[in-house]
């Protein structure tokens, strides 16, 4: 097993406020690609789902009837960057508190908010400085 040890001075900016709750994990290396310098990184930021892999949101439709589509359950939300570049490693996940939506690593998440209430119940989204509440 890799170790590194990271020092940080500051929370990530996906935060809404500094109330929070995160537990251990591990975050997998499955489909995470190399950058320019040969590191696999997965960013703060991140959905990730029960088994650490990060939860790709794909689209699908026409304009004005998209279809939002999570390729797995998420548990929660990389709270920061895990290199995985010599496999597995672990990371904090963070399973409650309220986040800026529009800051969450991927595509589509600001989109894909309704199923991701459903999913992650203890954590509150925020689109354009409003709380997104389940509907119906």
């Amino acid at each position: 097993m890799f170790l590194s040890k990271k020092t940080f001075g500051n929370t990530p900016e996906f935060l809404k406020s500094e109330r929070y709750q995160n537990v251990s994990c591990t975050v997998s290396d499955v489909g995470v690609t190399a950058d320019e310098h040969g590191k696999k990184l997965v960013s703060a930021g991140t959905l990730l789902d029960k088994d650490g892999k990060a939860v790709k949101i794909t689209r699908s439709g026409s304009a004005g009837a998209y279809i939002y589509t999570l390729a797995s359950v998420p548990a929660g939300i990389l709270f920061e960057t895990t290199e995985v570049t010599h496999g597995p490693q672990p990371g904090a996940l963070m399973i409650d508190g309220s986040v800026n939506t529009e800051r969450l690593q991927g595509d589509y998440a600001v989109e894909a908010v309704p199923q991701l209430i459903t999913k992650m119940q203890f954590i509150k989204f925020f689109v354009d400085g409003e709380l997104q509440i389940k509907e119906g």
